[in-house]
């Protein structure tokens, strides 16, 4: 149950520390009166011609240009599947790029953070983001909370728009830094019960996501927003025990998406992995109620946990989630690995050697096997 898990120690509990070090390396609820209304450009379409963004960027940085690329059921990645990773240690090109050699297959996607210490911060201060991957060919996927961290009850001030210029600042930071056409996982993981802007409230964190998805539309037209859950259960207290109580409607989401770790429950068999992707808020389950909503699909964040109920890596689990990713490939938008060695987190690192890491080797060479083709 998710109620029961213990605590897990995710990006956003450390971005502070995160972007001190960074800096020194590189400079369907009734609806409020005051919702914003989406404009006729709200819900833009995922495909290769739409917004300004697609042909200037030549098609290798433009987030539709490469999600809008034909992908047969079958395999995974193949000729165009977006496959990537986060940036580990370090949220920069180089660190992705050092995962990628290692597995064997250049990353097309790299999965990014903004600091979130406060609004200024989270928003017009997050241009170290964009610095970090000025010289990554591939397309950007920025993780961007809906609140700072420990300012959960600035949720309803979100909701009431006294931060829609906060949100119009980012979409400009965005369009300034050449990276407008980028994947945004707006508020992602608000069904974790330790997330800063938790959907305890669900007409409050709805109204918040719309003013934020409006405003930042508003200066960068050419955003992907992704609405994204945390898998294997959602708390009774938030989105009354289901992710999708939280979904803000069609016009205020492009992608629909999953972070799907081997925990809580872990997966000692193909028939127990096959259960949790088809039950509530399972992998199987969002992507059935993604195609539902003519979205396309994503998984933000995935891999083995050696530190949680399954007490060891898995490496069974890589191969079923490639398998899953294969048989669901033409409507995959992108799939990204996440790397970690911190203290207290899911240590799912597969080529880092260092102390810090908690070793994968097995995980690794199915993962090398597997995705390098």
């Amino acid at each position: 149950m998710a109620d029961e898990r213990p605590p897990r120690k995710r990006l956003w509990l450390g971005a502070g520390a995160a972007v001190m070090a960074l800096a020194a390396t590189a400079v369907g609820l009734a609806s409020d009166p005051k919702d914003p209304v989406p404009s006729a450009s709200a819900a833009p379409s995922v495909s290769a011609a739409s917004g300004p963004s697609a042909s200037a960027t030549a098609g290798t940085r433009s987030a539709r240009a490469l999600i809008a690329l034909p992908r047969a059921d079958g395999t995974w990645p193949g000729v165009n599947g977006m496959s990537g990773v986060n940036g580990d240690p370090l949220f920069d090109t180089a660190h992705v790029n050092a995962f990628c050699t290692a597995r064997g297959r250049a990353c097309r996607v790299a999965q990014t953070y903004t600091d979130r210490t406060s609004w200024a911060a989270m928003t017009a201060g997050s241009g170290w983001t964009f610095d970090l991957f000025s010289d990554f060919d591939g397309m950007l996927v920025v993780s961007q909370g809906l609140v700072p961290i420990g300012a959960g009850a600035d949720l309803a001030a979100c909701a009431a728009g006294d931060h829609d210029q906060d949100w119009k600042n980012f979409g400009s930071l965005m369009t300034r830094y050449g990276r407008g056409d980028s994947v945004v996982r707006l508020g992602w993981e608000f069904n974790e019960k330790t997330s800063p802007w938790r959907a305890d409230d669900p007409k409050t964190w709805i109204a918040c996501y719309r003013r934020a998805a409006t405003n930042i539309r508003a200066t960068n037209p050419d955003v992907l927003l992704d609405w994204t859950i945390n898998a294997h259960g959602t708390p009774a207290g938030t989105c009354g025990g289901l992710s999708t109580n939280c979904y803000p409607g069609d016009e205020y989401v492009d992608i629909i998406g999953i972070d799907n770790y081997d925990h809580y429950p872990w997966s000692p068999s193909k028939a127990v992995f096959d259960q949790a992707a088809t039950d509530p808020e399972g992998l199987t389950w969002l992507y059935d109620f993604a195609r539902q909503h003519g979205k396309p699909f994503s998984v933000g964040e995935w891999g083995v946990v050696p530190t949680g109920d399954a007490g060891k890596e898995n490496p069974s689990f890589v191969t079923w989630m490639h398998e899953w990713f294969a048989a669901h490939a033409s409507n995959l938008a992108y799939e990204a690995y996440f790397s970690d060695c911190g203290d207290g987190g899911v240590q799912s690192s597969l080529f880092r050697t260092d102390a810090a890491c908690v070793k994968n080797p097995k995980s690794a060479a199915v993962y090398r096997s597997l995705f390098r083709s």
